[in-house]
């Protein structure tokens, strides 16, 4: 059974056996470029309705002069919507309710031909059958959905479910889309109106003014005025048009359009007045809207600061502070033996390590070899004891050895520094000044910016080298019964021109 615990996490347990974690990156780079070129593609085309919608008519006009002049009988062709219509049509679901609320949906999304009623319809009855088949086919087949051989059954009644509605989710997300466009351009629409009743137009011919002005910009709106100004033309009762703009738009900002333009038809009122006003409510309620979103933003801010700001910036402030402390309370008092392990470097003057060692404190070197469980001395088959490693000691004095005796000005020298005996004092630093230079310097206030601060232990340092000519490495620290600073260890150096 595969292992649900982070830490044992391991991308092959997950996917099928017929697919690699290297197939699928390239699956996933591949899917990559393409949406990527496919984004470019869209962006880059042309968006001019007017030439699509000329398309779409010379198409239509094609289609029905072969019809006219193909006269020869042939044998009729099965196609996807031939077959679509077919079914819909057996099972008479075109008469149902369902039809009807289906139409109004779909005119709400601006899919009025019949083949999106009949597709519309057939994908309601066969998405659940296919999400289903999909289902139990990856089930029993290559098995890329992570589902428990038991509830295969229930996996594919959820997919049939999620298939049912799925259509009407897309077609829901539709109008929603559209539905927006239509808020943003309606009051560009209204002033448009306002400057077309004032110059003298009827309602009729400001619509359809209106909608041709609308074409570019917000297209989806154009078309619900052409529709109505189409319609008002026709229809003998000019309410039923804007009861037609109600059912296919269903949004409160034309509702509130359509009962001004009724009641200025049945009472008279000024139109380019009443519009105005309605124009003006509309921006008024865009930017009450634009303030409501910007109240809610601090509210809505709150969580992911708490989840994903706060805690970074904890990290960042006080990770410094608990690690200072978490070192100070893990070392050990000076009564306890303590082993430390430091690496040295490759050095090149005498006394300086060149590997890491093991260095043991307040211990004194085994003389007779290593003791088994029972405190006896260990021997080999020969009854010779086991000799034991020497163990390097803590020396008395200070050392302080440069990785190149020879340097150049404003290099930085490296300097292999043993200070452990230094232990029990304070304040050391580490110099380069001339030969020559008084030993007091250690006590002066410049001697702080040219030196470097050394711990009590084997560090490797790098200072630079400011002065030309014979010089020397100085460790300066505080003796533990002393306030001035003295001399505990000293190296010569040759200090040569940069050129």
């Amino acid at each position: 059974m595969t292992s649900t615990r982070v830490e044992d996490f391991k991308l092959e347990d997950w996917l099928p056996y017929w697919l690699s974690p290297n197939d699928l990156i390239a699956f996933l780079a591949a899917l990559a470029v393409m949406v990527a070129f496919l984004a470019v593609w869209q962006a880059l085309r042309s968006h001019d309705p007017f030439a699509r919608r000329y398309l779409q008519v010379v198409q239509r006009r094609e289609t029905l002069r072969h019809q006219m002049v193909d006269t020869r009988r042939s044998r009729q062709r099965v196609t996807a919507a031939g077959f679509m219509n077919e079914i819909v049509t057996r099972l008479n679901l075109l008469r149902s309710q369902h039809a009807y609320d289906a139409r109004m949906l779909l005119a709400q999304a601006g899919l009025r031909s019949n083949e999106a009623m009949i597709r519309y319809l057939f994908a309601r009855l066969a998405m659940p059958f296919v999400f289903g088949a999909v289902v139990l086919a990856d089930s029993y087949g290559a098995q890329m959905l992570p589902i428990p051989e038991k509830f295969r059954m229930i996996g594919a009644l959820v997919a049939a479910v999620l298939g049912f509605f799925a259509p009407g989710v897309l077609v829901k997300n539709f109008i929603k889309k559209r539905a927006h466009q239509m808020e943003l351009g309606l009051p560009d629409a209204l002033d448009l109106l306002v400057i077309c009743a004032e110059a003298g137009l009827s309602l009729d011919a400001a619509l359809q003014r209106v909608a041709r002005e609308l074409e570019l910009t917000w297209p989806e709106l154009s078309e619900e005025f052409g529709i109505t100004a189409a319609e008002l033309t026709y229809l003998p009762d000019r309410k039923q048009a804007f009861e037609n703009l109600n059912a296919r738009t269903n949004m409160v900002s034309v509702r509130g359009v359509v009962n001004t333009l009724l009641q200025t038809a049945k009472f008279g009122t000024p139109l380019a007045q009443s519009l105005r006003i309605l124009a003006a409510e509309f921006r008024e309620a865009r930017l009450i809207r634009a303030e409501e979103k910007a109240a809610r933003l601090p509210a809505m801010l709150t969580v992911p600061m708490i989840l994903f700001i706060l805690p970074t910036l904890f990290i960042m402030v006080l990770g410094p502070a608990g690690l200072s402390i978490a070192d100070t309370f893990s070392k050990k008092g000076p009564s306890t033996p303590a082993t430390t392990s430091t690496s040295t470097g490759g050095g090149g003057g005498g006394g300086s390590g060149s590997g890491d060692k093991i260095v043991t404190l307040n211990e004194k070197p085994d003389a007779a070899g290593p003791t088994g469980p029972d405190g006896q001395t260990l021997v080999d088959s020969r009854g010779v004891p086991v000799p034991t490693a020497p163990r390097e000691t803590v020396p008395t004095e200070a050392q302080v050895v440069p990785v190149r005796a020879i340097v150049r000005v404003g290099d930085l020298v490296p300097v292999d520094v043993d200070a452990r005996a230094l232990r029990k004092g304070s304040q050391l630093r580490l110099n380069i000044v001339p030969i020559g230079t008084a030993e007091a310097l250690g006590n002066m206030p410049e001697f702080e910016r040219n030196s470097v601060a050394v711990l009590p232990d084997r560090v490797r340092v790098a200072l630079p080298a400011r002065a030309e000519g014979p010089s020397e490495l100085r460790l300066y620290y505080v003796p533990p019964a002393g306030s001035n600073r003295v001399i505990a260890a000293r190296h010569p150096i040759t200090v040569t021109s940069a050129n």
